[in-house]
């Protein structure tokens, strides 16, 4: 019996169904509780008693719905009672067959039967959808959440730069009794000024910068060395000495003074600067193309969050409205301003502004390109920023036909006329609809299919004399077998649809096609057998497709490749086998590809005008004016910390303890100013080195240091210079005979 199986498969699908809708719950319950409490506690509190609420939800929900007790006799007694087909009698599959009665045997068979009929539509209850509709809203809210905590996390991160903060102290020379440094950021950051007694500085962008030095000592009037060589002296005030500067962009300083004996200098200290952040702009209610129908709504609501570090002073939205097309295309623009709120101020905004385009004065036809550009309050000049263009285009009521002048003889334009390409694509959709179509309707599109591949054969063909079906895949019949069978192989002649008939009597007298070449359809000839006219030979003949002279033979070659697979695809379009058709019609694509690409050789073969000689420079060998521009890179290469590496070898000899000369010392004075520079941009990479070759020219650095401070100088100056471009070339190397013998006894000592 396949009855009491199915019974068990279904106990074990609605514990299944049960157990993920429990954790389905029980998770969106802990995010949910998580992201609550993350604005009121900390990270471990909201984390810890998330998990608490998953756990407590998923026993209670496990135990409520007593799955630990669900068994077999539980899901029969539910098929009972839900389902009439099985007379209530589904528990007896669950019984040993050999203690029913022979009436509960009929019914068992009778029940598994039914059984088996509806155990695909079988049903448990259960709350999934419920359960994961409050999974989507907690993940939700904790996105919104994060976003929202991160980037306030990112404004209070840019308060504590800005604020006074404790951080490791810096050791400062014992002749220094006091630092105090007051930073004053600009007006219109808002900031309040604060003081500080770190050296080394966090500062906005344009801030006033004061020190106020005292020292244990008199000493000379002290001063303040920058990176870029400029020097700050400090003013005396009482026993204070008092200096202040702004500071743009980052920097580095050292603190000087002067005793009775010496000069004596601090370590360097850094100067970062934050740089005022231009507007960001978002606008989410508008795609950037609109293209609007005559009989919609005209009224564009336009919204634009404004954003900024320290606020937004302005903001408008530049319009420009296109009127009429080609030469005579008119443009006008427009400053609109937000309407919501009237006035642009604070730091993060929402500025809306209605767009009508009847009162811009827009017709049918014409285009709007707007974009929103908002400046914030940075003085004195304002960071700016301006979203991408949006487009809105009314759509033009006028219909456009094909005509024909009045002064030309015929109409040059095809009534209708598919490239390669688009019936490829036509086939590929009339095989994948042929199921849904009826053989009627197929048969037809795929004959429709090979009309339009004759169109495009027989338009081809024209480039290589063969506008006429006589002449297309097979060889010409001779004129006595043309009028004898003209009227039963007569059929319709596709030129005439193009305008392009020969076979008239007043056609020449018409207005002549300038851009196709000179062509003769007579054939006059002298007793001689030679030609009248001598340009027959280089004229465009339609009565011999091989005389053609519009492409070279082997562009005519693929030519007429690609008409004969244009045959085989019309063949089986017209036999209704566009599967058979592709292939061939893929070909035919390719060539003609080949042949685009061909044509377009004489670009190049005509493009190249040689420069004029110079008759008084011509043989005098003079090549002053010749560069080489290898040579020029090298050059180049050489020059870029120059005195970086120059010092590079100085270090090598004094790393073993070689004694400081007065020529090495400016050496790597100048060396150091170049590595000042690369500090500033880089301060965490390159201070360091900094102060100990400073500390090292001034003679400061303890016994046994030495060594180690050298080896640090020189990594970093290794770091500075430009990886050498890698160049192929030969490589010659001339060994002495001792290095032969040496590899020699080398490689022998290997295969031992």
């Amino acid at each position: 019996m396949k009855g009491k199986k199915i019974i068990a498969t279904l106990t074990l699908r609605y514990r299944l169904i049960r157990l993920l809708e429990i954790s389905v719950l029980a998770i969106a319950s802990g995010l949910l509780t998580y992201t609550v409490l993350g604005f009121f506690s900390s990270f471990s509190v909201a984390i810890g008693l998330g998990v608490g609420v998953t756990l407590f939800v998923f026993f209670t929900r496990f135990y409520f719905l007593k799955l630990h007790r669900v068994s077999t006799k539980n899901i029969a007694y539910y098929l009972n009672t839900r389902y009439p087909q099985l007379q209530a009698s589904a528990d007896i599959l669950l019984q040993p067959e050999e203690n029913l009665t022979t009436l509960q045997k009929l019914q068992l068979n009778r029940v598994d039967f039914w059984l088996q009929q509806v155990q695909s539509t079988i049903r448990f209850p259960n709350r999934i959808v419920l359960a994961v509709e409050l999974l989507f809203v907690s993940v939700v809210l904790f996105v919104l959440t994060s976003y929202s905590t991160t980037h306030s996390g990112t404004a209070e991160t840019l308060r504590n730069i800005l604020t006074p903060k404790s951080t490791a102290s810096v050791s400062l020379p014992p002749e220094i009794q006091k630092l105090n440094i007051t930073i004053h950021p600009p007006a219109y950051t808002g900031k309040k000024s604060f003081n500080t007694t770190e050296p080394e500085l966090i500062i906005a962008e344009g801030s006033v910068v004061q020190w106020t030095v005292a020292f244990n000592q008199p000493v000379g009037r002290p001063y303040l060395t920058f990176a870029n060589r400029d020097t700050l002296f400090l003013t005396q005030t009482g026993n204070e000495f008092i200096t202040k500067a702004s500071f743009p962009g980052n920097d580095i300083y050292q603190i000087n003074w002067n005793t009775d004996s010496t000069t004596l200098t601090s370590r360097y200290y850094k100067i970062e600067s934050i740089a005022d952040q231009a507007p960001v702009i978002s606008i989410e209610n508008l795609h950037q193309f609109i293209e609007l129908d005559i009989e919609d709504n005209r009224n564009i609501n336009a919204t634009a969050l404004l954003t900024d570090d320290y606020g937004i002073e302005n903001a408008w939205i530049i319009a420009t409205v296109s009127k009429g097309s080609g030469e005579s295309v008119k443009f006008r623009e427009e400053k609109l301003l937000f309407t919501t709120p009237e006035k642009i101020i604070g730091k993060n905004v929402w500025a809306a502004r209605t767009i009508n385009l009847d009162k811009l004065g827009m017709e049918p036809g014409d285009e709007l390109y707007f974009y929103v550009e908002a400046y914030d309050n940075k003085k004195p000049t304002a960071n700016q920023t301006r979203t991408e263009t949006y487009f809105i285009t009314l759509k033009d009521t006028a219909s456009y036909t094909f005509g024909v002048d009045g002064g030309l003889g015929v109409d040059l334009m095809p009534e209708y006329f598919r490239s390669q390409r688009q019936i490829i694509i036509d086939s590929e959709k009339l095989i994948s609809e042929k199921k849904k179509l009826s053989r009627a309707t197929f048969n037809a599109t795929s004959n429709e299919l090979g009309y339009d591949q004759k169109v495009l054969r027989l338009r081809y063909g024209q480039f290589l004399g063969e506008e006429f079906e006589t002449g297309i895949g097979h060889e010409a019949l001779d004129e006595d077998d043309d009028h004898e069978h003209e009227h039963e192989h007569e059929e319709e002649d596709l030129a005439k649809k193009f305008g392009h008939v020969h076979d008239k009597e007043n056609e020449h007298n018409l207005a002549p096609d300038n851009r196709l070449p000179t062509h003769s359809h007579q054939h006059e000839e002298t007793e001689d057998g030679e030609p009248k006219n001598l340009m027959d030979a280089f004229m465009h003949k339609h009565d011999d497709e091989e005389t053609a002279t519009f492409f070279i033979e082997s562009l005519r070659i693929k030519l007429k490749a690609a008409l004969t697979l244009m045959w085989d695809a019309e063949l089986y379009l017209r036999l209704f086998e566009p599967e058979k058709s592709l292939p061939y019609q893929y070909k035919a694509l390719q060539l003609l590809k080949e042949i685009s690409n061909d044509s377009r050789i004489y670009v190049h073969r005509i493009g190249f005008d040689p420069p004029p000689i110079k008759e008084e420079k011509r043989l005098t060998g003079d090549l002053s004016e010749v560069h080489s521009t290898r040579a020029a890179w090298r050059a180049e290469q050489e020059k870029l910390y120059p005195e970086i590496q120059r010092a590079i070898p100085l270090l090598e000899e004094l790393i073993p303890g070689k004694q400081l000369t007065v020529d090495a010392k400016r050496t790597l004075e100048l060396a150091g100013r170049e590595l000042a520079a690369k500090a500033i941009e880089e301060p965490v990479r390159y201070l360091e080195s900094l102060s100990l070759l400073k500390s090292y020219l001034d003679n400061t650095l303890k016994p046994g240091e030495e060594t180690g401070a050298l080896k640090k100088i020189r990594k970093a100056f290794w770091q500075m210079l430009p990886v050498p471009q890698q160049t192929p070339a030969k490589k010659i190397q001339h060994l002495h005979t001792l290095d032969e013998e040496f590899l020699h006894q080398l490689q022998t000592g290997k295969n031992e």
